[in-house]
């Protein structure tokens, strides 16, 4: 088989296409013929050796995508032969086969592309997990979404809309505000204005007065401005650190203010209690069957582009989920 090797810690062009053995599914495990999987921020963390799992190298980069099972290892109940379904592991989906444990295995909704199955998954899961288990977001509640346009971004705004809220889209860059609003934000808060700490805490002011909830992945203090804007109660969750900076906080500005601060870690969800993420996919797959999500593909790159679909990340220019096509 083709795949995608990391074969030390370097930049996407130290990458490199190899043939590899077929793998085969152990206990408990499926193989999976991949069609397609998603080039993600976390991702190029990873092979930059800036994550905080770095698997020992050579290793296979990629944590989620979707395919067809072609075969069932011993023990597996629910999957066979021919099903189509989304896979999520924490390295390995850059590969046309991939050896992977039924469980972190999801049959795909019919009429649901691969490409849209590989966009769906962990960046929806991230932001539910974000506002229902962590935020326990409410029916009529005001959001902010920081790092708005980027994949966890667009899906808490969309799932943010879909549970009833008002949603105000951060966005560093002002040319992407079209796309916050093309995926349902009700307004912009300009998170590239100077002096982020005082000026994003105006702009909500302005717009709505204060939020309840703060799904936050720029950090620095783009954090600092987005918690002065919690009303009272409110609930910020710390998804990630685009912006470079890990912020402080003050917990005495908590108890002052009467807010709670928390985080959502993934993978941590997808290894202790992986009947949880289940449940929350399979409501991600409603939502998307009944036409109150959608998944915006923003490009797809052939297998052996992946540098270009990497320079989309770094480049900061995305506005959807970069899919690599692996037929």
């Amino acid at each position: 088989m083709r795949a995608i090797v990391a074969g030390a810690v370097g930049p996407p062009e130290a990458l490199t296409m190899e043939d590899l053995p077929d793998p085969a599914p152990g206990p408990g495990e499926v193989l999976v013929d991949m069609r397609a999987a998603a080039v993600n921020f976390p991702d190029l963390l990873v092979i930059e050796g800036k994550y905080q799992i770095i698997p020992p190298h050579p290793f296979v980069p990629g944590k989620e995508g979707a395919g067809v099972v072609a075969a069932v290892g011993e023990g597996v109940e629910g999957l066979a032969i021919g099903d189509p379904v989304m896979v999520q592991v924490e390295w390995g989906t850059y590969a046309e086969k991939l050896a992977v444990a039924a469980d972190h295995c999801f049959p795909i909704p019919d009429g649901m592309g691969f490409d849209e199955a590989a966009a769906i998954g962990i960046a929806y899961q991230t932001a539910h997990f974000a506002l229902v288990a962590r935020a326990q977001v409410k029916e009529g509640e005001r959001v902010l979404v920081t790092a708005a346009t980027g994949s966890v971004g667009i899906a808490a705004i969309q799932l943010a809309k879909a549970f009833g809220c008002t949603v105000l889209a951060g966005v560093t860059t002002m040319s992407k505000a079209g796309v916050a609003l093309e995926n349902g934000a009700d307004c912009i808060v300009d998170l590239s204005v100077g002096n982020p700490r005082e000026t994003i805490r105006d702009q909500v002011r302005a717009a709505c007065g204060a939020v309840d909830v703060v799904i936050e992945s720029v950090g620095g203090e783009v954090f600092d401005g987005a918690i002065r804007a919690l009303d009272f109660g409110g609930r910020a969750v710390v998804v990630g650190f685009t912006g470079g900076e890990i912020p402080s906080f003050r917990t005495n500005y908590a108890l002052l203010k009467v807010i709670a601060v928390t985080g959502v870690n993934w993978a941590a969800y997808r290894d202790r209690d992986p009947a949880w993420v289940r449940r929350v996919q399979g409501e991600i797959f409603e939502l998307y069957c009944e036409g109150r999500i959608a998944i915006p593909v923003q490009a797809s790159f052939p297998m052996a582009e992946y540098v270009k679909a990497f320079d989309v990340i770094r480049d900061r220019k995305v506005r959807g989920k970069v899919i690599l096509s692996l037929v």
